[in-house]
């Protein structure tokens, strides 16, 4: 099995910009069709006012998000064309709530490549939540950092493996990026090292699947697991993290902050979450 179908979260920000390019890049390795997706709900100011609002204006505010839309598909086109296969994409233009029919939309493709969340203010619209996208899809989302330019895909990914169930499925979601890659870190972090349970364990899984791997444990240290997981990244050169997201509930990470959160909203390359 392969990827062959890539779905790209893309909007006006240029925060999307490292989203599209790795997109572009993963669909030339593959092989697969890569669909770029717009998708927007109503203009907030609208919702709000839009009872005291002239027809003139609120065909005035259409008329901006149509031209946003035209933006973001052209510099998609553009993209695609120059480093991609034209012949293996499209772009689609979705309208209703960013974060819901991303979520649902998403469900039919292979893996979803989006950057964080990012919106000036007016345009919240255009700006889908990729944390919310990794817990309503059911697909694994790759989420790009803000400043991320990529020159080629990274070919050393490190999985942060815990042995629950959201490590779990990360690492099947990921497998088929991971039978791709050169090498694969597997850190485990923690006061002790971890037991190599009956069977051999995640090592052996790799192994069976043909993966060159090893595995690394580290401290906790003052920085928490988030810190040993970005610090194992930056050290060992990996292009690509992989793990699980919200292991523990969204609405307490939010609240006092959590592994998941502080990863991707840290992490210099790209993640690759699944719930």
């Amino acid at each position: 099995m392969a990827i062959k179908s890539i779905l790209v979260a893309c909007s006006e920000t240029e925060a999307s910009n490292g989203a599209l390019d790795l997109a572009v890049q993963m669909s030339m390795k593959y092989g697969a069709h890569l669909t770029g997706v717009i998708v927007h709900g109503e203009n907030a100011m609208a919702g709000r006012y839009g009872a005291w609002m002239t027809k003139q204006i609120m065909d005035m505010l259409k008329q901006r998000d149509a031209e946003i839309v035209t933006a973001i598909r052209d510099r998609f086109t553009a993209r695609v064309a120059e480093k991609g296969a034209p012949d293996r994409s499209e772009f689609l233009d979705i309208s209703g709530n960013a974060d819901f029919k991303l979520s649902s939309f998403a469900r039919c493709y292979d893996v979803v490549v989006m950057g964080p969340h990012a919106a000036e203010a007016g345009r919240e619209h255009f700006a889908p939540h990729p944390d919310m996208i990794a817990l309503q899809s059911g697909r694994p989302i790759i989420v790009t950092p803000a400043d991320y330019a990529p020159e080629k895909l990274g070919e050393h990914a490190l999985l942060a493996w815990d042995g629950k169930r959201a490590a779990a499925r990360a690492l099947g979601d990921a497998m088929l990026i991971l039978e791709t890659k050169a090498k694969v870190t597997v850190l485990s972090v923690g006061d002790a090292a971890p037991e190599i349970p009956p069977g051999g364990g995640v090592m052996e899984l790799l192994r069976r699947h043909a993966i060159t791997a090893e595995h690394l444990h580290r401290q906790r240290g003052k920085r928490g697991v988030a810190g040993a997981i970005l610090d194992t990244a930056q050290e060992v050169g990996a292009g690509l993290v992989v793990m699980g997201a919200f292991e523990h509930s969204k609405f307490t990470q939010d609240i006092v902050g959590g592994v998941t959160t502080e990863v991707f909203a840290a992490a210099r390359v790209p993640v690759l979450l699944a719930h």
